[in-house]
């Protein structure tokens, strides 16, 4: 590159990185942003000054003169010191056995699939190898490209599990317990079995394989990096139960298992309790301990286990140092690992498809026919998991039809286990989707019911029809995609940027797609230097397999990455709600595509200026990620040195309902957790009851169907579809200027005779549903013990 444009592209970075920093800083910490009044708060203060202290050991750890097998020790012991600390212990501990149980699970199933076809992989082995991968350590590469590794396992165990539930709740036999009861044996001698192939060194044949030479100081650095990152989401864990979580994430045990099993209709209509629970039955085994925590570390798993496929799709591309740019970078965006403390699905349904794209580009390099149908089992297994996969999902593995068909690698032709290890993640998605079928008459719901709507599909009482997201915006739609790609690049402000924020891909993306930019300019310019001295010299050689390789796999992600943008700016155009966490994997594309292009800069002036950029903006974004959640939580949770190892959520949540006038009417509810229950309280915070709860913001717009509260007698309808055995009205929440609407509604119903044995409680209030209606003067009675013992809205409390 000549010098002034070497120049030129030096300067450009720098004033890159420093509208990174100075404009978002401006936006969110100043005058009304975002994050101006959370800045200065004490919690806010102790919680940077521990992560201070957690970069100085954790760099300490990194750059002493370790080798990398007790740098990931030490490593480990201080993860596990903050666990301890933070009272997320056992949480760690518990998920990370499950984890493990779930890939030890996918490895014996593949084993099992594939005992014919193990002679095969040495002469795959050579194949691959003339196929341009034969450089860096070879047992990884070949692993992968045979099929096997942890992403492999990964799928099949998680798959296995979700398929064995709908089979038990098919059964009639949906107990968690006896979910958990046959994951804890499998587990032991999985774990035992494991264990002994592990010291006989024969199921394990590379477990010394951990490098003893020390690593370049880019790597430790990224090493530090990430390991903060992680630990900033595990330190805030017990105090970031969000909106959601609370909502529908922690109550997978009355939505799903209340009954016999998953396909028992559990009465409620909120679309959030019918959306594809994939996530949630594969983590029925840790839903209804103590605390809430447990679901949420195996979250924070499954972002490690991101970060670990994002280094392997770079690494296939660009090599090492693109693999750790790309990690390093991916745990730095706050739009990511901040979803890492949330019981959602959008960790999971992100680690799948990343999965989906590794096993596909392996497959394009040269890989065995299996990755090709691991792809397919990754794409199935991840529409199992949330609505909105089918079109995220549906856009990735289409364009990887379309580059199969385009170049002629798409061949159907594949041993019966492969069609085997397909079934499994198809299975699972069959099972899930059939609970949401049979309830509500369509495979899916969300937005996606209107148009099932016009294919032939019927939605069943009492669900209503939904139709494509509106923006409701008066600009047109060219100035609502560039004000919004503005605002989620450098600004994330105003009302449509509320659920950006706390899910926000960061100012890095500006940053990387400046460089990215500025990288693709210069491989052009130096293409076209070196074509042009190749013709003069008239240099002209048939291409290597490695090269012919390694175009092919450009070709492909370019094909994958250019429609899913579109996919994506459309949805940014469409939605009147913006929320972050939709993006996850555009984050992805975008860290990918300028990681792999940083990881082929030759120039070291240039190199070294990129470093100093990123890392001006990486220290930024841990302040980003540090003040802001899902939950709007600020600050870590309490250190305790003695603790249990974990906090009990539900005696709290206990407590606090106890607290507002609940006891004896908690006793009531918790005395038969089948009990369910129409709420007229605070959502998500009125649902902590220990039964089956929905509030009346559940059964109402925009959640639910506005046409089952027009009247007493719709209400009433839809309590006995229900089964509705009690009402609860929680003190001060209704009444005239609140709710009104629902104020009236209630005493309509006790008027109307339709609720009896009314109980009142420093001001709440539970009622039965009538078997029969009351007489008249039975009723008059209740709705003036109801007028006298409620407290309504704005009625001060005695």
């Amino acid at each position: 590159m000549k010098t002034w444009t070497r120049r030129a592209a030096v300067w450009i970075i720098i004033l890159t990185a420093a509208v990174s920093v100075l404009l978002p800083s401006r936006a969110l910490f100043t005058g009304g942003g975002f994050l101006a009044a959370y800045i200065g708060l004490p919690q806010s203060g102790r919680m940077l000054a521990e992560i201070g202290i957690l970069c100085v050991l954790s760099g300490a750890i990194w750059f002493f003169p370790w080798s990398a097998g007790k740098q990931l020790l030490a490593s480990a012991l201080l993860a596990a010191a903050v666990c301890w600390l933070h009272v997320v212990f056992l949480p760690m501990l518990i998920s990370a056995l499950y984890m493990g149980f779930l890939l030890l699970l996918g490895r014996f199933l593949q084993h099992l699939f594939l005992r014919r076809e193990r002679g095969r992989f040495a002469v795959h082995a050579d194949v691959f190898l003339e196929s341009g991968n034969s450089g860096g350590s070879q047992a990884p590469a070949l692993l992968a490209a045979s099929g096997s590794g942890w992403p492999a396992y990964f799928l099949l165990g998680s798959s296995a599990v979700i398929a064995v539930y709908c089979l038990l709740s098919a059964a009639g036999l949906g107990q968690i317990s006896l979910l958990r009861f046959l994951c804890a044996c499998a587990g032991v001698c999985l774990y035992a079995g494991a264990f002994r192939s592990f010291f006989l060194n024969k199921a394990f044949p590379d477990r010394k394989r951990i490098p003893s030479r020390r690593l370049h100081p880019l790597m430790r650095a990224g090493a530090a990096y990430i390991l903060v990152m992680v630990l900033i989401q595990a330190a805030r864990m017990n105090i970031a139960l969000d909106f959601d979580t609370l909502w529908y994430g922690v109550r997978s045990e009355y939505i799903l298992a209340a009954g016999k099993g998953m396909y028992e209709n559990p009465g409620l209509v909120g679309m959030a309790y019918v959306y594809s629970k994939g996530f949630e039955v594969l983590t029925l085994p840790l839903c209804d301990l103590a605390s809430h925590s447990y679901l949420l570390f195996f979250n924070l798993w499954l972002s490690v286990l991101g970060l670990g496929m994002t280094g392997r799709i770079a690494r296939l591309f660009a090599g090492e140092r693109a693999a750790a740019l790309a990690a390093v970078c991916t745990a730095a965006a706050p739009g990511i690992m901040n979803m890492a403390v949330s019981a959602k699905p959008d960790i999971i349904t992100w680690t799948l498809q990343l999965i989906m794209m590794e096993r596909f580009f392996l497959y394009v390099k040269g890989g065995r026919r299996l990755l090709l149908f691991q792809a397919a089992g990754a794409f199935l297994l991840s529409l199992a998991m949330k609505p909105t996969s089918l079109v995220f999902s549906t856009a990735l593995f289409g364009m990887m039809g379309v580059f199969l068909l385009g170049t002629g690698r798409l061949s159907l032709r594949a041993p019966a286990s492969h069609w085997g290890i397909l079934a499994v993640p198809a299975a699972a998605l069959t099972g899930i989707w059939t609970r949401t079928m049979l309830i509500t008459g369509m495979p899916v719901t969300s937005v996606f019911t209107g148009v099932l709507a016009r294919l032939g599909f019927e939605m069943k009482y009492p669900f209503a029809t939904g139709s494509l997201p509106q923006n409701w915006q008066e600009e047109s739609n060219l100035h609502v995609l560039a004000r919004r790609l503005f605002q989620m690049l450098l600004a994330p402000e105003g009302e449509d940027m509320g659920h950006v924020i706390i899910a926000w891909g960061s100012s890095l993306l500006f940053f990387l797609l400046i460089c990215l930019a500025l990288f693709s300019l210069r491989g052009c310019l130096a293409g076209l230097e070196k074509g042009v001295a190749g013709r003069a010299g008239g240099c002209f050689r048939e291409k290597s397999a490695a090269e012919n390789s390694g175009a092919a796999l450009k070709l492909s992600f370019h094909v994958i990455a250019w429609p899913f943008l579109a996919v994506n700016l459309v949805s940014l155009v469409m939605l009147y709600q913006v929320d972050g966490n939709y993006f996850m994997m555009l984050y992805s594309l975008l860290i990918l595509a300028a990681c792999m292009a940083a990881g082929r800069v030759e120039e070291k002036e240039l190199r070294r200026c990129f470093y100093a950029g990123l890392g001006l903006v990486l220290a930024f974004n841990v302040l980003i990620t540090a003040e802001t959640n899902w939950a709007w939580s600020c600050g870590f949770s309490g250190i305790r040195l003695l603790n249990k190892g974990r906090v009990n959520h539900r005696a709290m949540q206990q407590e606090r309902l106890w607290a507002e006038g609940n006891a004896q009417i908690w006793l009531t509810l918790s005395a038969d957790r089948e009990n369910r229950v129409i709420a007229f309280g605070n959502h998500p915070f009125c649902l902590e009851f220990p039964c089956n709860v929905q509030s009346y913001k559940d059964i109402t717009a925009p959640w639910g169907n506005v046409d089952l509260v027009e009247s007493p007698e719709s209400f009433e309808a839809y309590m006995e579809y229900a089964g509705t055995d009690y009402i609860y009205a929680q003190a001060g929440f209704i009444g005239p200027g609140s709710w009104e609407w629902s104020y009236g509604l209630l005493r309509q119903m006790i008027a109307r005779g339709s609720l009896e044995e009314l109980f009142f409680e420093e001001g709440n209030m539970l009622a039965r549903v009538a078997g029969q209606k009351l007489s008249k003067e039975e009723a008059l009675d209740n709705l003036a013990a109801f007028d006298t013992y409620y407290r309504t809205a704005g009625q001060r409390e005695e």
